[in-house]
């Protein structure tokens, strides 16, 4: 039998440690809400980013000649780069950039340079999307650790509920805030399950491939993760760094047009520029497929060699390529996008009720979190603020656009703490 004493060292060590545990379980929850909400944005990334550039010059199509102008004033400019990467104009997005290892300008129609192309919030956005601002090869594992969660927590929730078809349309207005809270928690997560899993499950594997792949290059090839990918991106011929010309993308070019011209190429990538073992792709996407676009190989003279077979490989690099589009909606035009915008908004809301539904569930039993509540609504309302703020700040003050990242965290962290001091609630009133 265990004395007063044991008793009360034990006691205030559990309470501590449950405490810990409910703390644990609302960070889980704030971190999928952040990475949720700043997903539900940036399936719109195309058109922030053309807003954002809008002043920029706009270019209709660049032909095979301008391409190679282009990625010879790309190489004027950064002669040390390993890659050249252009981004080919699309009906969606009217710019062209010749994009280096250090820098990325715009071109004209021409392949004339112009200025350095500059969209600093969309590419906060996306970072803390994919990455949460963390080191890439980490934050991209931890993102997807959390896809696993949020995919582990759509299908348990969808078998826990044996009357899931039969309830999808019961709302119990008339009933308790924690009823009416769980009928909305579960209609909308039954209304959008399609959604939350095929994203959770996209995410999740975006995510743990890179860590797949982490994983199987250290053991078996050296460190190398870039040749596990080989099966669906294709492989890299042998490094000659002997000096040659640049590579005839123009003619590589007017082969995938006069081939494919129902394709669309979108990228054009120079590995090792200007040396013997240069290696040329196009990257085209194909109208009315999901794969994110084909890639065709060709030699330093412009010759085709062979594609790496994402639109008609096997089927697991079919559904490799895919991911991508099923994840951020880019399918289907706006319409898709602005389907994939409504179910991101349910799905914060069925993770805010969820979380409420705790709270009111500790009222009633006596239990109120009052803090954590106050520190839970701070994340609901501080994610988008602190968005809105960065938004407005990088329009506003161009030169803050390198310090979007400490803002945001800093200003959600000062939001944050500030909600433990502010006036006590009800419990369930959020």
């Amino acid at each position: 039998m265990m004395d007063d004493a044991q008793k009360t060292d034990q006691e205030p060590l559990a309470k501590r440690a449950l405490a810990a545990h409910h703390l644990l379980g609302i960070a889980i929850s704030a971190v999928l809400y952040i990475i949720c909400f700043s997903g539900m944005i940036s399936v719109f990334k195309e058109e922030i980013q053309l807003w954002e550039q809008s002043g920029d010059q706009t270019v209709s199509s660049l032909s095979p000649e301008a391409t190679q102008v282009a990625a010879q004033n790309g190489m004027k400019a950064d002669p040390t780069t390993a890659h050249v990467f252009i981004h080919m104009p699309t009906d969606q997005n009217q710019r062209a950039i010749v994009e280096t290892d250090n820098k990325e300008t715009y071109v004209d129609k021409d392949g004339n340079l112009g200025p350095e192309a500059s969209r600093p919030w969309t590419d906060f956005l996306i970072d803390l999307h994919y990455y949460l601002h963390l080191p890439h090869s980490f934050g991209m594992i931890v993102v997807a650790i959390f896809g696993v969660f949020l995919f582990a927590m759509s299908v348990t929730g969808l078998v826990a509920h044996p009357n899931i078809f039969k309830d999808a349309f019961a709302f119990r207005r008339s009933k308790s805030e924690q009823i009416k809270q769980v009928d909305l928690h579960n209609r909308l997560a039954v209304w959008t399950a399609p959604f939350h899993i095929s994203n959770s499950l996209t995410g999740a594997m975006i995510g743990l491939a890179v860590l797949s792949a982490a994983a199987v290059g250290t053991l078996k090839y050296d460190g190398d993760a870039d040749v596990v990918f080989e099966p669906v991106f294709g492989a890299e011929p042998a490094v000659d760094s002997a000096p040659a010309p640049l590579a005839n993308i123009a003619k590589a070019l007017d082969y995938v047009n006069s081939k494919h011209g129902d394709t669309v190429p979108l990228y054009v990538i120079l590995h090792d520029p200007e040396t013997r073992g240069q290696y040329l792709q196009i990257m085209s996407e194909h109208p009315r497929r999901l794969i994110y676009a084909e890639k065709y190989n060709f030699n330093g003279n412009g010759d085709f060699i062979d594609t790496v077979g994402s639109a008609d490989g096997h089927i697991g690099q079919q559904v490799a390529d895919s991911v991508y589009k099923v994840h951020f909606g880019q399918f289907g035009g706006l319409p898709v996008k602005l389907a994939f915008g409504l179910f991101g908004i349910a799905l914060l809301y069925i993770i805010h009720a969820g979380m409420r539904i705790y709270f009111i569930k500790r009222a009633a039993k006596g239990y109120a979190a009052a803090k954590m509540q106050r520190g839970w609504m701070a994340i609901v309302y501080g994610v988008p603020a602190m968005l809105l703020a960065t938004l407005l700040l990088s329009i506003a003050m161009p030169s803050v656009a390198g310090s979007l990242v400490p803002i945001f965290w800093g200003g959600l962290v000062v939001i944050l703490l500030g909600s433990l001091f502010w006036p006590d609630r009800t419990a369930h009133d959020s």
